[in-house]
């Protein structure tokens, strides 16, 4: 079969790296749906790959979702979903948990389930299925997925994984395990609904290990590389942002335990590449002596920042490392300064210039520009803001690097899709047309010369949108669109809007109307028993805040924000002052 498929590759396993075991207690599959070189290099994966491992009791192994041509071959020669690392079938473990990262990859989820022979249906399954569980960002509101799971992590995995392993190891029947899993904190069991979950949370992440032997890929990864992750949390406070919610409060890990696990994983896997992993990578407090250090201890090593800050100094960091300066990304996010403080960006013309500036000055040729449109009270003046910060960058570019030749600026705009647990929770995103419409006075306006305008489409955020702030009901819809032929919805050139629309249908809607619906500020919200720690009354101030254009100060560096998250060993935990 491996000679008729595109990437065989994706699905031999016996990587450097990967894990074997004989006849363990318990067995665990991971999954991140989407193909190999995608969910190989997913953080969460490697992080309880490598945790459960290091148990004697109990074996993970890692699934990733087959490319259509492999699913077509299966189903013909009915074999079932198997194992990378034993190559049994995955319906043969005890455990199967799920990665929940981005909205278009649950129909990947039901692609999987039915290639293992496991019933879509959690009320189908019975004691000799796998207990399917699901965790990550998106686990913030289960209940689109909910027909689907056994229960859901709500919050880090390095705390309750280790509580699931232990449950199952007490034995007992497929009911007897989920009423004693769904009174754990951080376990959401959608049989045994009880009001709020509240999120588990990591109170020292210096105590957390880090994946320092990850499994090497087989075939080229999208991020081929070794990744730390150097802290967890972020203070900025921007109100977009799903994950600046859900992984409050900043903790940090220490300078010298960053440099130690470096100089681990370079020694145990040849990677030349270490990439500082975070949501502000340059907001740890320790960033500048910690690069200077890993650059010292790592002279062959490239150390590579995913996340920069909008501003010149966190830019001038990159002098500090040995990065490619090729290209750079900076997020503005919006085009006007009155925008910015609705969304909370606290970031100022003048700091948006200033970095572009200091971009150019140390040998970058490109820049690229990344924005939202459709963000809450936006108007045709803000999308011109866009226009002209794109037109300052290019003027920019070939002022100071005029000797290096031509310099390019890549303007990159995606469409706003609001999520749970963010002050934006209550409102729709825009509709079709609205963002048909900015999108082509984009396309007008822009000048063409070293500008590449690139619009992301309409009909994945739309989607997006619809399942973000579902409910039980959007379950059906995505079933329905499975059905359809939806697969890989991810992947633009696989993505099938038809497939959804008929998904959609099913329960009498569209997917545009799920995305534009609103809420009232004092209804009961789908996702309001999941406790995120960050209570419902600070978003509705910070909504407030956002429709007068009001900021809200990071709390890192000014004073409390009273978000509620801070609670007697949940706090921030700086590493260094």
């Amino acid at each position: 079969m491996l000679e008729r498929v595109e990437k065989p590759a994706r699905y031999i396993g016996g990587e450097v790296g990967s894990i074997t075991k004989q006849e363990p207690a318990l067995t665990v599959a991971l999954t991140y749906p989407d193909v190999y070189e995608i969910g190989t290099a997913n953080q969460a994966i490697q992080i309880l790959y490598n945790l459960i491992n290091d148990r004697t009791d109990a074996w993970a192994q890692r699934v990733f979702c087959p490319w259509p041509d492999m699913s077509e071959l299966m189903r013909s020669e009915g074999l079932p979903l198997f194992l990378l690392e034993s190559w049994q079938p995955v319906r043969e473990v005890d455990l199967w948990g799920i990665t929940l990262q981005y909205e278009l990859t649950y129909t990947n989820i039901l692609e999987m389930l039915d290639l293992a022979g496991v019933p879509l249906l959690s009320e189908h399954r019975g004691e000799d299925d796998p207990l399917i569980f699901g965790g990550g960002p998106c686990a913030s509101n289960p209940h689109p997925l909910s027909r689907f799971f056994d229960l859901f992590i709500i919050g880090d995995g390095e705390v309750v994984v280790p509580r699931l392993l232990e449950t199952l190891a007490e034995g007992g029947g497929r009911r007897q395990t989920l009423e004693r899993l769904y009174r754990l904190e951080g376990v959401y069991v959608p049989a045994f609904p009880t009001g709020l979950v509240r999120r588990a949370v990591v109170e020292d992440l210096g105590a957390a290990a880090m994946p320092v032997r990850p499994v090497i890929p087989s075939m080229g990864a999208i991020h081929d590389r070794a990744t730390l992750e150097i802290s967890r949390g972020c203070t900025r406070g921007c109100r977009f942002c799903m994950a600046g919610t859900w992984y409050r409060p900043v903790r940090e890990r220490s300078v010298a335990d960053v440099c130690r696990a470096a100089a681990e994983v370079v020694t145990g896997t040849g990677y030349e590449e270490v990439s500082l992993s975070s949501l502000s990578a340059t907001d740890h407090s320790g960033i500048r002596r910690m690069l200077r250090d890993l650059v010292q201890a790592q002279p062959g090593t490239t150390v590579s920042l995913p996340s920069l800050r909008v501003d010149p100094d966190s830019i001038r960091l990159l002098e500090l490392i040995a990065s490619r300066k090729g290209s750079i990304t900076i997020a503005p996010e919006a085009g006007s300064q009155r925008l910015r403080d609705v969304i909370n960006k606290q970031v100022s013309s003048s700091e948006i210039e200033e970095a572009i500036t200091e971009a150019f000055r140390i040998g970058c040729t490109t820049v690229k520009l990344y924005f939202m449109i459709g963000l809450p009270t936006e108007t045709m003046d803000d999308l011109q803001g866009i226009i002209d910060i794109a037109v300052a960058a290019r003027r920019i570019g070939r002022q100071e690097a005029r000797s290096r030749g031509r310099v390019k600026i890549n303007v990159s705009v995606s469409s706003f899709v609001p999520k749970a647990h963010t002050p934006f929770q209550w409102g729709g995103m825009n509709g079709r047309a609205q963002l048909g419409e900015k999108q082509d006075f984009l396309r007008k306006n822009m000048p063409r010369k070293q500008i590449k305008l690139s619009l992301h489409d309409i009909e994945p955020s739309l989607v997006e949108g619809a399942i973000a702030r579902g409910d039980e009901r959007t379950g059906l819809a995505i079933e329905a669109a499975w059905r359809a032929g939806a697969r890989f919805d991810a992947w633009s050139e696989r993505f099938d809007f038809n497939a959804w629309e008929k998904g959609f249908r099913a329960i009498e809607s569209t997917a545009e109307r799920e995305a534009t619906r609103s809420f009232e500020l004092d209804a009961e919200l789908p996702w309001d028993d999941i406790d995120s720690r960050v209570s419902k009354q600070f978003l509705r101030d910070e909504l407030a805040r956002a429709e007068r254009a009001e900021a809200t100060p990071d709390c890192r560096t000014d004073e409390c924000t009273l978000c509620g998250v801070c609670d007697e060993d949940i706090e921030m935990r700086i590493a260094e002052e």
